[in-house]
């Protein structure tokens, strides 16, 4: 949240550095544990904080879209399976951003995506149809 708070001041004029970095801890790998099954904690901890940070650079823009934005929104698409922690981060930055967004989505921000980031988040955005 402080690269948050302080990005709208101006503070990072790297954003495109600081949004690599976070990607490369968002991929970090969840070993398998010796026990059961069990990932190590640490691992999902750097995991979620990254993708929880990326959710949140989302959220500091709810009415524009800065041009890194259709990358990460797309980025974050991959994490909606998986550990169910991480999963759910990301099912409500997309539902915040589809509900902030909706007013001049046709208009203005839409035009921001290409046809493959559209199709992608296409799944996302829409609720699948019970009747399908």
């Amino acid at each position: 949240k402080a690269v948050v708070s302080t990005q709208s001041t101006g503070l990072f004029p790297d954003m495109e550095g600081i949004i690599g970095e976070l990607k490369v801890l968002a991929k970090t790998p969840l070993p398998k544990g010796t026990k059961k099954g069990q990932t190590d904690i640490r691992e999902i901890w750097i995991r979620h904080g990254a993708v929880k940070t990326l959710c949140d650079l989302v959220r500091a823009y709810p009415y524009t879209v800065p041009e890194w934005l259709p990358d990460v929104t797309v980025f974050l698409a991959n994490f909606t399976r998986g550990n169910h922690m991480i999963a759910n981060e990301v099912k409500k930055c997309m539902s915040d951003f589809k509900r902030t967004h909706l007013d001049s989505w046709h208009e203005e921000h839409k035009l921001k995506f290409t046809e493959e980031q559209l199709g992608l988040l296409q799944g996302l955005l829409v609720a699948p149809n019970y009747y399908a």
